[in-house]
């Protein structure tokens, strides 16, 4: 037998129409076989109302007359249909009446006033509509259900086709020219732009590499968080080998139809092929590269082995790759280990190149570009910016500096100014814009505030913790003020003298408080929370204790860490505490006039940063700083 798509475009054709036709004709014989069919046989009486009941329905008159030709004797035949009675009387003459409710139960009494006056009764089925109206109107009811089923029929043939050839209700995949995108382009990045500097020489002479028996690559997965510039890498690579670029997302494998997802990687290498050389890019990799047990699996849908059939398809298709391909798959994740190890192992997607947050040199550099794309102020301090803005990543930095422009505009400003920078950063890092609690503030609560920061900027700089940028009294989140704080190195290493400097700026606050107010409130809680976890830390993990030595409680079992241990543990971490704590105090103490004076500095300013700063954070006690004037949002 001839496969049905084999056969001539105007056969398949015709054959729709015939199946429309042969679906239409079935309708109309069904709408007429499920035409209300008559309760019981019908007499010659009853047929014979049936047969014309116009000659009865057009002279209708009021019930009244039917009641006095009843009582007359006057009706020789009657047709009852529902509250619809024809009549026929002994003259020959013909009516119709309609039955009321306020008739006295006439419509009850018919059948006994028949036999009293030996009148002929029939119940009757009239239609007031002609034949040819009634076929007409059955006509357009089958009509309306075959178009309704026929455009069902075309939408569902529609999507199996689509989903055969691996395309979508929003068009096939389609390769783009190679990007004008380039390496020097991406800002950072350095380990994985060495790592696919190396498929990029490979692709742009692999006679080089073939020649002397090496295999080409065929997958590489980009690693790291999110924002990070994993897609703007893959267009890199493709702009700098001059390859086509294919973008989808793990999402794009999913189908209503069961084997469509196969049917979608099947034609996505061959798009690639086609189309060599070719980088295909498929972010949210996980989502399509974890394998899962099966339906029966706890956690698992019904969809999993259609998920793994997906991951099959994909593992043939890239060990199907022909030497001369030049084709590259690019996969991006933030979740690595979440990829199947089938997809991982050598000759597949065996190259990873790491994507990192941005170094210190790298957020200058990036702001360095995004400040340039906008309308800046003249000595923008950028290093201070880029210092503050340790952990965040390409795209959160781009995003900051949008939000700033914006702030700009808001204000009718002709500029960006570094005080929009440096608040858009603040509602990015506290998450949102200027609380509504500073209007709940009065002036004891804004002293309180303006005393506890002033504390934690100022010891932070007299113990080296790091170096404290900028100091704001604004409440934010859930931050009623905050100390800005920054680290000279960013390497992840910690010594025991800066941990103890850490220490006594988290407690400086408090310690504040009680000396210029002398008592506290429960706005030092969430730094005795940090202070205390930072200090059990140094005892148990990182081998900061007397007690404990070289002994690290990470790697002690649980069995083996009784109560005794974690009461040695917390009174050592204790008097950690209380050492910082005596620290912090002398400073304190000491830089009396200090921190007066930066007090008062942030109850007339709020915000104080740069230079005003670092005047009143080196002045001496008895020094006298004079306060900057309130920096302007224009």
């Amino acid at each position: 037998m001839i496969p049905f798509a084999s056969w001539p475009r105007w056969l398949r054709a015709g054959s729709y129409v015939l199946l429309l036709t042969a679906v239409l004709a079935a309708f109309m014989g069904l709408d007429v076989l499920m035409a209300p069919a008559d309760p019981a046989p019908r007499s010659a009486l009853a047929q014979s109302f049936q047969r014309a009941p116009h000659q009865w329905l057009d002279k209708p008159v009021n019930v009244s007359v039917l009641e006095r030709d009843l009582a007359s004797r006057q009706v020789q035949a009657m047709g009852v249909d529902g509250r619809r009675v024809l009549v026929t009387r002994r003259d020959g003459t013909h009516y119709s009446t309609e039955l009321l409710a306020t008739d006295g139960g006439l419509g009850g009494r018919l059948e006994s006033l028949s036999r009293a006056q030996a009148f002929e009764l029939t119940a009757v089925r009239i239609d007031p509509r002609g034949a040819p109206t009634r076929w007409a109107d059955r006509a357009m009811t089958a009509a309306g259900h075959t178009l309704i089923l026929a455009l069902g029929i075309g939408v569902l043939m529609f999507l199996v086709q689509r989903a055969r050839q691996g395309g979508s209700l929003m068009g096939a995949v389609e390769p783009v020219s190679p990007p004008d995108v380039r390496f020097d382009d991406v800002v950072g990045a350095s380990e994985a732009k060495a790592a696919l500097q190396q498929v990029a020489a490979f692709m742009r002479s692999p006679e080089k590499y073939l020649a002397l028996g090496a295999r080409p690559p065929r997958g590489v997965l980009l690693e790291g968080p999110p924002g990070t510039g994993k897609t703007l890498l893959a267009r890199a690579l493709a702009g700098e080998c001059g390859a086509h670029f294919i973008a989808v997302d793990g999402s794009h494998f999913s189908s209503m139809f069961y084997g469509a997802g196969i049917a979608k990687v099947r034609e996505l290498f061959a798009t690639a092929r086609r189309n060599g050389p070719c980088i295909v890019f498929i972010d949210e990799f996980d989502g399509i590269g974890q394998r899962s047990a099966g339906p029966s699996s706890p956690g698992h849908g019904t969809g999993s082995p259609e998920e793994n059939r997906i991951i099959n398809k994909l593992l043939v298709e890239l060990d199907g790759f022909d030497p001369m391909d030049n084709v590259v798959v690019i996969g991006a994740t933030n979740h690595a280990d979440n990829i199947d190890a089938a997809l991982k192992r050598p000759g597949r997607f065996d190259l990873v190149a790491r994507v990192t947050l941005p170094t210190l040199p790298d957020r200058l550099a990036l702001l360095q570009r995004c400040v340039s794309r906008v309308r800046a102020a003249e000595g923008l301090d950028l290093d201070t910016l880029a210092r503050s803005m340790a952990g965040m990543s390409h795209a959160e930095i781009e995003g900051v500096v949008n939000r700033a422009t914006v702030m700009a505009a808001e204000r009718d400003a002709a500029c960006v100014t570094q005080e929009h920078l440096h608040r858009a950063l603040e509602r990015h890092q506290l998450g949102g814009e200027v609380s509504a609690l500073k209007g709940l503030m009065g002036a004891d609560d804004r002293r309180r505030i303006a005393v506890h920061e002033a504390g934690h900027a100022l010891v932070a700089h007299a113990l080296r913790a790091g170096v404290v940028e900028r100091v704001t009294i604004e409440p934010r989140g859930q931050a009623l003020g905050v100390t800005f704080m920054t680290r000279a190195n960013e390497l992840p290493l910690f010594g025991q003298a800066e941990l103890a400097a850490r220490l006594g700026m988290m407690l400086a606050g408090r310690e504040a408080e009680l000396l210029v107010l002398g008592h506290t409130s429960s706005g030092a809680a969430d730094d005795l929370k940090r202070a205390s976890a930072l200090a059990v830390d140094m005892v148990s993990t990182m081998g900061f204790s007397e007690r404990f030595g070289l002994l690290s409680l990470a790697g002690v079992p649980g069995a083996l860490v009784g109560p005794h241990i974690q009461e040695r543990v917390l009174e050592e971490a204790r008097q950690i505490l209380e050492a910082a704590q005596a620290r912090c105090r002398d400073v304190l103490q000491a830089r009396r006039g200090a921190l007066d004076a930066l007090t008062d500095t942030l109850l007339a300013c709020e915000t104080v940063s740069g230079e005003p700063l670092a005047a009143l954070l080196d002045a001496d006690a008895d020094a006298t700083v004079a306060l900057p004037a309130p920096e302007s949002m224009a």
